[in-house]
């Protein structure tokens, strides 16, 4: 089993850019049977406004998704749980970045934290790093004000918002559906000439696996079972932010 936010596939930093001042950074860690973080930078003249990770692996798990204080890189760490694995796994991280003024606004809890940004100011993306458990949601607020993280665990978490202004920002997705497979996707798209600043995702009765912003949407995959890993009843939720 494996809890990520995102699936990329680099072995060294590299950049994709459309007819957009959104431009995605990416990089994916060597193959190797131990836990691992991996970084990546926003070109010249960006800052982070989305990032994201993912695991490969059976029982590996992400425990931390962190935009640098400075907005100019992210990285992503991830562990082995459990027993562990002899095999090895990879850890990638994505990085969305844009020009303009962003502050990055961090707030630590137990099992959830919300981290609120200035007036005037939206969330554009959301990281989050954990002391235990696997994510179940990180995603923007409704009304962009803050970000929220929860696990499913009881230990410490913090939640990280990227903080700025870009025209025609809107939250998109919300709408939950109820699965009883072990593992589900779902997507939700951007409108018309919308562009994609981050992903988000939050399940019910299971984890997080993957949150991809992708073309003109992001997708999130979850995973629900039982202890003795039968399928189980759950709910997964996409979320995206989008802007003109």
């Amino acid at each position: 089993m494996s809890t990520a936010l995102l699936v990329l596939t680099l072995t060294s930093p590299g950049v994709a850019q459309a007819s957009t001042d959104v431009v995605t950074v990416q990089a994916t860690s060597a193959a190797t049977s131990a836990g691992k973080t991996v970084s990546v930078s926003c070109p010249n003249g960006t800052k982070v406004v989305g990032t994201g990770g993912a695991v490969t692996g059976e029982r590996t798990t992400i425990t931390r998704v962190r935009p640098s204080d400075d907005l100019t890189s992210a990285e992503v760490t991830a562990v082995e749980h459990g027993v562990g694995t002899v095999l090895p796994w990879t850890v990638t991280v994505r990085a969305t970045c844009a020009p303009g003024e962003f502050t990055l606004v961090s707030k630590s809890g137990t099992k959830n934290a919300e981290a609120t940004c200035p007036s005037a100011k939206k969330a554009l993306g959301v990281g989050g790093e954990t002391a235990g458990g696997h994510f179940t949601k990180m995603a923007p607020k409704s009304n962009l004000k803050s970000g929220l993280v929860e696990t499913s665990g009881d230990g410490d978490v913090t939640a990280h918002a990227i903080c700025g202004t870009r025209p025609g920002l809107v939250l998109r997705g919300g709408t939950p559906t109820v699965v009883v497979t072990k593992t589900a996707s779902k997507s939700v798209a951007c409108q018309g000439d919308e562009q994609v600043v981050s992903a988000g995702g939050a399940v019910g009765g299971g984890i997080i696996e993957d949150v991809t912003p992708a073309g003109a949407g992001a997708t999130v995959t979850g995973e629900g079972t039982d202890a003795q890993g039968q399928a189980i009843r759950w709910s997964i939720t996409p979320y995206v932010v989008c802007s003109q």
